[in-house]
């Protein structure tokens, strides 16, 4: 879908009921249904801008705040306040500081693939740090999580998978991807910036299960936090099958079958080589698992399978289960704590 079209189906949306409204003589709803929709328009233009910012390599996290509490007015019903954290948004933008530079290197298949570093305070080499982005998004989307772990003495990589942001390629879903972020390491390495094998990786979703990937074909990763990645690519497919009903898991389906070309019966190699599964016994690095019970998308079968996994193969792991949560962990107070669960399983193998 193109980014035109959504402005499309608002603009369409909002012409209906400001029909409806005129013709029912109701001022105040027509004013509710006019401010909704400039502060909807704002408020994505807006976002747009943050993560452009982002990923120029700017620190964003006053302004997506800022954001953030316009999203909450807005979902309140309160389009006066949203537009108020909006303004404040587009405030902050205007004095952000660059905290990152973009590198650009070579991955597998001749592929040129670029990411987000961030280096902390002091002379190099330090602990390394590999930050692996949720879906299909892209490094800057994550530097808000790289900057917690650099401002704790940290060197951080946000790579762009093939297919993301400034990279060459498309994506393939945890396969040429895992590629990207063992040859980001290399690079790292090359450059002089990594203190030996002290290297650690976070992942989220599709970020999580790169890394679980890409542990079992490095030993230097020492250490891994995986929250809400799945780790039996066929699981996934079959979940999405029985929720084929559901819209939000059609559309999923629609979006990540052709990245791995077929069925799990047509091309059954292609699934278990996404699947950290079937290569627990490689997986040298302390692995932290985090899943919330409720997730719909990546079930949380999928963490106790890859923990039981791990224990048999007698491998450094725990699991972190969030009762009330679901496709990753979004409550305050649950965030709070993946966070310094993060922080100590680093400063613990790394």
């Amino acid at each position: 879908m193109t980014r035109s079209r959504p402005l499309k189906l608002l603009a369409v949306s909002v012409v209906i009921l400001l029909t409806g409204t005129l013709v029912s003589g109701c001022g105040c709803l027509l004013k509710r249904i006019v401010d909704q929709s400039v502060v909807t328009v704002r408020g994505l233009a807006v976002k747009n801008e943050v993560d452009a910012k982002a990923n120029e390599g700017y620190d964003v996290r006053e302004a997506r705040a800022k954001w953030s509490l316009a999203l909450q007015a807005y979902g309140e019903g309160d389009f006066e306040a949203a537009n108020r954290f909006l303004d404040e948004t587009t405030a902050a933008l205007q004095n952000v500081e660059k905290v990152a530079e973009r590198v650009y290197y070579q991955s597998s298949g001749g592929l040129t693939v670029s990411g987000l570093l961030f280096k902390p305070q002091g002379e190099g080499p330090w602990p390394t740090i590999i930050v692996n982005h949720a879906g299909l998004g892209t490094a800057g989307d994550f530097s808000d999580v790289a900057l917690g772990i650099r401002d704790r003495g940290y060197l951080v990589f946000n790579p762009d998978y093939r297919g993301s942001g400034e990279s060459q390629g498309q994506h393939e879903l945890a396969k040429g991807e895992v590629d990207d972020v063992l040859y980001a390491i290399q690079y790292l390495k090359s450059q002089g910036l990594v203190d030996g094998d002290r290297v650690g990786m976070y992942g989220q979703s599709h970020g999580a299960a790169v890394a679980l990937l890409a542990a079992e074909r490095d030993a230097s990763v020492k250490a891994v936090v995986a929250e809400a990645g799945f780790c039996d690519a066929v699981g996934i497919y079959e979940n999405a099958v029985s929720h084929s009903d559901d819209p939000v898991m059609k559309y999923n389906m629609d979006q990540l079958l052709p990245l791995v070309g077929g069925t799990p019966e047509e091309l059954p190699e292609e699934y278990r080589v996404r699947s950290a599964i079937y290569g627990a016994d490689r997986i040298e690095a302390a692995v932290l698992l985090i899943h919330g019970s409720q997730d719909p998308l990546i079930p949380v079968e999928q963490a106790y399978r890859m923990y039981d996994a791990l224990r048999r193969a007698g491998k450094t792991v725990e699991l972190k289960i969030y009762p009330d949560e679901g496709h990753t962990v979004v409550l305050p107070q649950n965030r709070a704590e993946v966070w310094d669960l993060m922080f100590e399983w680093f400063a613990k193998y790394v």
